[in-house]
């Protein structure tokens, strides 16, 4: 009977490991032996770190099996990264103990890799969100593309900045946008008037800073024939978003002097083209935007004081991406959606090394700038690729992580080896000491969230995405306490 177990684990097609008492391989399938690219006698009577180079599960740097086989706890469908033989894998893996009388005499573990079936499954998906996007932007013919529901996250700060934007929507008034360089505020500005009673006019988008300043005054207001040499008869930019929105985007760029044109135009619903002795009257609701405090803009006399009190009666400050915690996980994913459709690709996830990186990282150009990244790494992968590498990842990228993210000799150590991972290039002795290289990389990285946290522990754990049970139990393993940071 024992003889016919051994079979019936051989002919499954996920891979099967099962631990003896102290931690070594008892028996892998041959599921196994083809995701390792290694033969049953090169692992059967080892450990773990024997063969494999490196082990990531999520918060956890050692094997689950390990894990299952000392505490006594099952470990269910994580994704595990680790590396063999010079090859990365991941896989959906499960970890149970094996209980005999009481006593934990050993571990199983089952690790389904990314099968042919998921990947079409994966396809799918991606082609019906497409599908689905197509369509509903088919039913919006004002201009814009986006509405509330569009805008990704779940973080307090968001949803609160959300709520105040759709209050705001309802209102006949003003808005003003702002926010640091790519956290979004077109899409909130698209959003607002989505929600509004301005919805079925056109929405009618302004760059200050793109339209040389020559031409801003007759883009805005429009012109007349003979104004100037070559002037003709045109309709400026404010009639054209007739009972719609105009939004002036990066409104610092303005000039003093059109602001003052502009600040008549608000109050008195009216503009006079260029050239035209003329008064036309319009009907739209004005939405603004700038990457700059409005104080600092009044206090170095870029903007007119007058005009920052009529536009911004409803002001609404867009919280940037390192404020939003756990969000980055859900719009990397949307990202990784939108690239899959686009590009007819089958990417999953980011390994976990990398995305843990990412948390630390303060992201300076925000979402615009996770974007590129993602967009440049599904561009460096290859056809079997389902999972996001440091090769994948920009150069200048990987630069900016070594000088701002590792913070210490032995981390950096932990970094360089991580890259040398994903590159496949492994020497087997560089890693006898892997755990502590770890530990120190784990410890930088607590640091890092408990100082943004400023040692607020149930904060630091939504963070790092973890309980703040766990992250205690990490403080007390490093000696981290949260006074430091207070």
């Amino acid at each position: 009977m024992e003889s016919i177990f051994w079979e019936i684990l051989d002919m499954l097609p996920t891979a099967v490991y099962i631990l003896n008492q102290d931690g070594t391989f008892r028996f892998i399938n041959k599921a196994a032996e083809e995701l390792d690219a290694l033969r049953r006698d090169e692992i059967i009577g080892k450990q773990a770190f024997q063969i494999y180079q490196s082990i990531y599960l999520g918060e956890e740097t050692i094997s689950p099996g390990i894990t299952a086989l000392h505490t006594g706890k099952s470990i269910e469908n994580i994704n595990l990264e680790w590396y063999c033989n010079g090859k990365r894998n991941n896989a959906l893996t499960s970890a149970y103990p094996i209980v005999k009388e009481g006593e934990t005499v050993g571990a199983v573990i089952f690790c389904d890799p990314v099968s042919s079936l998921k990947r079409r499954l994966i396809q799918n998906i991606s082609f019906m969100k497409k599908s689905t996007i197509k369509l509903r932007h088919k039913q919006l013919k004002n201009g814009t593309e986006y509405m509330f529901d569009d805008i990704m996250g779940k973080s307090s700060v968001l949803q609160n900045t959300i709520q105040v934007a759709k209050r705001f929507a309802g209102k006949d008034m003003p808005v003003m946008l702002c926010g640091e360089t790519g956290t979004g505020k077109e899409l909130f500005a698209q959003s607002i008037h989505n929600a509004s009673n301005y919805y079925a006019g056109p929405f009618v988008p302004v760059n200050c800073a793109a339209i040389p300043e020559t031409l801003l005054e007759s883009t805005l207001f429009g012109t007349v024939k003979g104004a100037f040499t070559g002037a003709v008869d045109s309709v400026g930019l404010f009639e054209k978003a007739k009972d719609g929105s105009i939004f002036l985007d990066e409104i610092n760029s303005m000039p003093l002097l059109l602001q003052a044109k502009i600040l008549r135009a608000i109050q008195e619903k009216e503009v006079q083209r260029v050239g035209d002795n003329k008064f036309r009257k319009i009907s739209c609701r004005i939405i603004s935007a700038t990457n700059v405090l409005p104080e600092k803009l009044i206090n170095d006399k870029i903007m007119r004081t007058d005009l920052y009190y009529r536009l911004s009666t409803g002001l609404i400050i867009i919280p940037p991406l390192r404020d939003r915690g756990n969000d980055l996980f859900i719009l990397m994913q949307s990202l990784i959606d939108k690239y899959n459709a686009e590009q007819n690709a089958l990417v999953i996830d980011l390994i976990p090394s990398l995305k843990s990186m990412f948390l630390t990282y303060d992201w300076p150009g925000n979402v615009r700038e996770l974007s590129n990244i993602l967009e440049s790494a599904f561009n460096m992968l290859g056809d079997n690729d389902s999972y996001i590498g440091f090769e994948h990842i920009p150069n200048y990228f990987l630069e900016y992580l070594k000088k701002s993210v590792i913070k210490n000799k032995s981390v950096k150590t932990a970094y360089d080896m991580a890259f040398k991972q994903s590159a496949d290039s492994w020497e087997l002795s560089e890693y006898k000491n892997l755990p502590l290289l770890v530990d120190n990389y784990e410890r930088t990285i607590i640091e890092s969230a408990m100082e943004k946290t400023r040692g607020n522990l149930t904060h630091c754990g939504k963070l790092l995405g973890i309980s703040r049970q766990s992250l205690t139990v990490k403080l007390k393993k490093y000696k981290i306490t949260s006074g430091e940071f207070c």
